[in-house]
């Protein structure tokens, strides 16, 4: 009889593993990017401690708007170890963080994307985007 632990690992490796990428985000052209490590890394649905350290962080995404003084930051704030945790996009203006413009928290890696996109795109004064992606 096979013990449990082999059993379980056997079966884990029995599943394709998902390739772990940058996110892709349509960041508008008037969008200083000054740092980008959002991955698609999902803790809701594919826990793995390790990949949670690697992976998860409150400095995900720091962009900026220079002409509207406004700056975007996206992180994950939690207990990283028990996945304990959601994602918050700061929205600021005049480098005020301490009275943010708005903060939007979710734990779904895919809500966390729309949301930031679709706020990039209120804040850009220009019609061409680009998608940034070192993939």
């Amino acid at each position: 009889m096979p013990n449990k632990t082999y059993t379980a690992l056997k079966d884990s490796l029995a599943k394709p593993l998902k390739m772990i990428r940058l996110q892709k985000i349509n960041f508008p052209a008037d969008c200083e990017i000054i740092s980008f490590d959002f991955y698609d890394y999902d803790p809701v649905h594919a826990f793995i401690e390790a990949d949670s350290l690697n992976y998860l962080s409150e400095d995900l995404l720091h962009c900026s708007f220079p002409e509207e003084n406004i700056t975007i930051d996206l992180g994950w704030y939690g207990d990283l170890s028990r996945n304990k945790g959601e994602f918050k996009i700061h929205i600021i203006e005049n480098e005020n963080w301490e009275v943010p413009l708005n903060v939007i928290h979710s734990k779904s890696v895919e809500e966390i994307k729309t949301l930031l996109n679709k706020i990039l795109q209120y804040y850009t004064a220009v019609e061409n985007n680009t998608e940034y992606n070192e993939a």
